[in-house]
C-alpha cells in the first residue's frame, strides 16, 4: 500500500523516544514509524486523500526520520510548529498545502488548518498575537481508522 522513501533507521527506538510518545494510544503510530518511516506522496498526482468531515484533503508527506532534518522529518517539523499546534499533540503529516495532521495523546487524529488554527499577529498590540483557535477538526479516532 505505502512505500517508504527511506529505510527505517537502526536507532528507531532511540529516535521515537525523542518524540515523548509513550501512551498506549500511540502504539499504532509507533508501529507505522517502525514499518515505513517517511512516506512522500506524489504531489503532481495526489493519489491519496484524507476525508475530513466531508472534505477531501490531499496527503503530501507522512513524517518520519530524515537525516536532512527537512520538511519530511518529524522532529524538525514538531520543533518548528511547537508553539503553533496544540500542546501535547504531535504533527505526523502534511497535507492540503500547508496544513498538518496532529496526533493527540488520546490517539485521535485531527486536522490543523493553517488558515484557521495558526497564530496570527495582533496588529493592535506590539509583539502580540490573536487568541489561537484550538478547535481542530477530527479526522479519525485512531491512526488505523484513516
Amino acid at each position: 500500500m505505502f512505500e517508504s522513501k527511506y529505510a527505517v533507521p537502526r536507532n528507531i527506538d532511540k529516535l521515537i523516544s525523542k518524540l515523548k510518545i509513550t501512551t498506549d494510544s500511540h502504539n499504532s503510530y509507533i508501529k507505522f514509524l517502525k514499518k515505513y518511516n517517511v512516506i512522500a506522496f506524489d504531489e503532481d498526482v495526489f493519489d491519496y486523500f484524507i476525508d475530513c468531515q466531508g472534505e477531501s484533503l490531499p496527503l503530501e508527506i507522512m513524517f518520519g526520520f530524515s537525516k536532512k532534518r527537512d520538511r519530511e522529518d518529524i522532529i524538525a517539523n514538531n520543533w518548528m510548529y511547537s508553539n503553533r499546534i496544540p500542546k501535547r499533540s504531535i504533527a505526523i503529516a502534511s497535507l492540503n498545502f500547508g496544513d498538518l495532521l496532529c496526533l493527540y495523546p488520546t490517539g485521535k487524529v485531527y486536522h490543523w488548518d493553517h488558515e484557521v488554527n495558526d497564530l496570527y499577529f495582533d496588529k493592535t498590540v506590539r509583539n502580540g498575537y490573536l487568541e489561537q483557535n484550538l478547535d481542530l477538526k477530527l479526522v479519525a479516532n485512531s491512526l488505523t481508522n484513516f
